[in-house]
Order: structure tokens, then C-alpha cells, then sequence
């Protein structure tokens, strides 16, 4: 079982999340000290899922700064290596994680990404949740908070709802999400986005 998440800990890595997102170098080197009190693995975990939010040239980036600074500072690493090429089992674990992170809404949103388009809902289930969020390493609660710190820079406002909900649905406190969420809101100056999304699913006070 993953080990709660501290306020403190769920903002330092929901600012991970956004400094790498946003593609800014100094934004990520302070923001990677404070998330340094989790395991270095845990680290690259949630710099390497940057890539599903952002694409790969912020994902590249944050691991040049992230590498910098770990040789300064005399972090030794130890990236995982990638796993064999399964995409039936990335499928079947992405659905059983998708179901947890979307909960009761997850057939709504099958649904809806079909009618968007099939390779959408399919490339959700095997790419997003099976390939990318579902490796071993942080729990789908710290996964989710670093998420939302991403799609807080990004201005993503539809997908920050669901993964607001879904670090919830994931174990972690709404209140404890809520702060994350403003805390990669005061370093994006995104405030106003988080606020309205966080008065939508009645989180709304400070």
C-alpha cells in the first residue's frame, strides 16, 4: 500500500509536475530539491510521465536539468529500463487503473473519448494508463498529484478537473489535492483557473 501523502509532499511534487510542463529550467531546478525528499526513482518516475501531458520536448528537457542537477549534487541515478513491449498488459492494467482514477465516471468517459475518436479511447487505456502511469514505482496518488501540476501549467482546465478528482479517488485528501493544486497554481500565476475548477467540485475554500 502507498504511504500517505503529506500536504507538503503533494505541493513539492505538484510543482515538479508544473515546472516540467511548462519547459522553464529555473522553475524546475527549484521546484526538484523539495521533491527530492522522495526517492530518486520517484523523481524520474514523474518527470518521465511529463511526456503523456506535455510531449517529449519537455520531458527531454526536464531530464537535462534533471540530470544536471543530480551529478551536482551527487544524486546517483538509477533509471528504471523500459519494460518489454506488452501492450496487452499494459492494456489490461490501464483499464483497472483508469476505473480507479475515474471511478464511477470511467464508462462516461470511454464513451465520450469514442465518439471523439476509437484511437483515443484505445490509446488512453495502453498508452496513458497502461504504458506510462501504471509503471512500477510512485503510487497512482502521487502520479496524480504531479499530473495536475502539469495541466495546471498547461491551462488544461477539463483534464485538470478529472485528475483533480482522480488523486482523490486515488486516496489522496481533497483538501491536501486542493493545496498542490494551488501551490502549481502560485508558480504558474494560474490562479484564477484553479480556483473556478476548485469551486466547481465544491473545494472552493482556501
Amino acid at each position: 500500500m502507498e504511504r500517505p501523502l503529506s500536504a507538503a509532499e503533494a505541493c513539492a511534487l505538484a510543482r515538479l509536475g508544473a515546472a516540467a510542463a511548462s519547459g522553464d529550467d529555473d522553475r524546475l531546478r527549484a521546484a526538484i530539491p523539495e521533491a527530492a525528499d522522495s526517492h530518486a526513482g520517484d523523481i524520474e518516475e514523474l518527470l518521465l510521465q511529463t511526456y503523456l501531458f506535455a510531449g517529449f520536448p519537455r520531458a527531454i528537457n526536464a531530464f537535462f536539468v534533471w540530470q544536471g542537477w543530480a551529478a551536482n549534487h551527487g544524486v546517483k541515478r538509477a533509471p528504471e529500463p523500459p519494460e518489454p513491449w506488452d501492450p496487452v498488459a499494459w492494456r489490461e492494467r490501464g483499464e483497472e487503473l483508469c476505473r480507479v482514477v475515474y471511478g464511477a465516471n470511467y464508462e462516461a468517459l470511454q464513451g465520450r473519448l469514442a465518439r471523439l475518436h476509437p484511437a483515443l479511447a484505445e490509446w488512453t487505456l495502453v498508452e496513458g494508463y497502461g504504458k506510462v502511469l501504471a509503471r512500477p514505482g510512485p503510487g497512482a496518488g502521487r502520479r496524480e498529484i504531479a499530473a495536475v501540476g502539469a495541466l495546471v501549467a498547461l491551462g488544461a482546465e477539463r483534464q485538470l478537473k478529472a485528475h483533480l478528482q482522480g488523486a482523490a479517488h486515488a486516496g489522496v485528501p481533497p483538501d491536501v489535492v486542493a493545496r498542490a493544486a494551488r501551490a502549481a497554481a502560485a508558480d504558474a500565476s494560474r490562479e484564477p483557473l484553479v480556483e473556478r475548477v476548485l469551486a466547481e467540485l465544491g473545494w472552493g475554500a482556501a
